[in-house]
């Protein structure tokens, strides 16, 4: 799998504008890594910010609140793209391990397969 900049902000906005309270459905795992890799472009530098100074501790908050729903929901995705229910993905270190496998082939209870999508989520 490669990284592309371009896709993974397209994921990201995706996650934020189209999909903020969405757990129905099915997410790639293309599409959950590249949300994460973003999610943790955004944090490393504002936390940077924070640890230097300490004021400014409520943008850090803010913007993991703001984030939170769209992170769940994608979490919620991924699992569904297994065929499992969504509770397995709070499970530590084994969500970690399911969102590194990949996805059920074709459509399952959830939707239909995410990587049968021709074009990558518009942005």
């Amino acid at each position: 799998m490669n990284f592309d900049f371009g896709y993974a902000v397209n994921v990201f906005r995706n996650a934020l504008t189209k999909q903020y309270w969405d757990v129905d459905g099915r997410t790639s795992r293309r599409d959950f890594w590249h949300y994460v890799a973003i999610y943790v472009i955004i944090f490393i530098p504002v936390n940077i910010v924070v640890s230097i100074l300490p004021i400014l501790s409520i943008v850090s908050a803010v913007l993991g609140l703001a984030l939170l729903a769209p992170s769940i929901g994608m979490g919620i995705r991924r699992v569904h793209d297994l065929g499992m229910v969504w509770w397995n993905g709070i499970i530590p270190f084994y969500n970690l391990y399911l969102a590194a496998q990949p996805g059920e082939q074709g459509s399952n209870a959830y939707g239909d397969d995410p990587l049968a999508r021709a074009t990558p989520p518009a942005g």
